[in-house]
């Protein structure tokens, strides 16, 4: 296989040829695809603490963009809604290619994880799919609104506003 194509496996799984090494979608979480058309800021085969580099790199690189519904800088718009700047962050910084609607990322995104067990790039579904944004630790997420109306960390700890809202914490990698 050539570097960026992909092939059906005999399992009928597919597989995608990214930089000279295969990966199966077994690889992926749960609603997810590979884009072979990015170029991630860290690969399939990285390590966690790689993979958590790259997508608060990518976040943190929108910190202060406006909330503006429906919108996704993937799509040549300027700002996001929640949902399209968390599909927007794992696109890049780890070629995940997902749906940008809150319901979707709720309903059939990651694999979810008790609340305890969060941890830093972890998907945050709050008020069955109502807001998301991303795990970056220290009892913090990175989101797009949630009253900032613009990309930037709001409190993530047992007591704060968001935590109480918390429905699902889905697992990226």
């Amino acid at each position: 296989m050539s570097e960026g194509t992909s092939a059906t496996t005999t399992s009928g799984q597919v597989s995608t040829s990214t930089a000279g090494s295969a990966t199966t979608s077994s690889q992926l979480p749960p609603g997810v695809r590979y884009d072979s058309s990015v170029h991630p800021l860290a690969p399939l085969n990285a390590s966690y603490q790689a993979k958590v580099d790259a997508v608060l790199q990518v976040a943190k690189g929108k910190l202060g963009t406006p909330y503006i519904w429906g919108h996704n800088e993937d799509r040549g718009q300027y700002g996001f809604d929640c949902s399209n700047y968390t599909a927007y962050v794992y696109h890049h910084a780890l070629g995940y290619k997902m749906s940008g609607a809150s319901q979707v990322q709720y309903h059939s995104v990651g694999t979810p994880v008790p609340i305890k067990n969060m941890r830093p790039g972890d998907l945050v579904i709050m008020d069955k799919g109502g807001h998301v944004g991303i795990y970056v630790g220290n009892g913090q997420m990175i989101q797009e609104g949630g009253g900032l109306k613009k990309v930037g960390y709001l409190p993530l700890h047992p007591g704060s506003y968001w935590y109480k809202h918390i429905t699902v914490v889905k697992r990226m990698f």
